[in-house]
């Protein structure tokens, strides 16, 4: 008895079929990544768009400096209905809460925002919950800059576990926890 090679199909007798396959299967790979590499770059430039464009605004910036002495002294809850720095607050609410329904749906990039407002967003949420459960309670709508609080609490509370960024990268978007309190 001699020696036998083993029975090994060389790579150019792959049947045609098989070879089809295979190679549909590397096309559609490279075009799932191509199209998901290309969502996170637009993604990305809209988060840039949108953070250059509030900081250019004339009336956010103004609203803002309206509210830096409230928020500095913690004096936001004692704003009147009349009070002109009532539609600076609404202004500037509205606004974190565009940026953070947009990050709770993948809409922006988390964390190009993250980098970019998680500060002021923070300061401005921990200096104003009382006043923002004030005008829930008034109104008797409890979803009121209900996505605000939801960043909040992400940011600064809770952050988010290995396998919930990991499930989290796979979906392009955070997942949408319920809201505490």
């Amino acid at each position: 008895m001699g020696f036998k090679m083993p029975d090994c199909t060389p790579l150019h007798l792959v049947e045609a079929p098989t070879a089809a396959l295979i190679a549909a299967a590397f096309a559609t790979i490279g075009w799932l990544y191509t199209a998901r590499r290309a969502r996170t770059l637009s993604r990305k430039q809209h988060t840039i768009n949108v953070i250059l464009q509030s900081s250019f605004n004339k009336d956010f910036n103004e609203a803002s400096v309206k509210l830096i002495p409230l928020i500095k002294n913690g004096n936001i809850d004692s704003l009147q209905d009349t009070s002109p720095e009532r539609e600076a607050f609404r202004l500037v609410a509205n606004h974190y809460e565009f940026l953070s329904a947009g990050i709770r749906n993948g809409d922006f990039d988390e964390q190009l925002m993250r980098d970019c407002v998680r500060a002021q967003l923070v300061e401005f949420y921990n200096k104003s919950s009382k006043f923002i459960w004030k005008q829930r309670d008034s109104r008797r709508r409890q979803t009121i800059y209900e996505h605000l609080e939801w960043l909040y609490v992400r940011w600064e509370k809770v952050k988010p576990r290995f396998y919930q960024r990991w499930f989290e990268c796979l979906l392009s978007r955070p997942i949408a926890g319920k809201r505490k309190g």
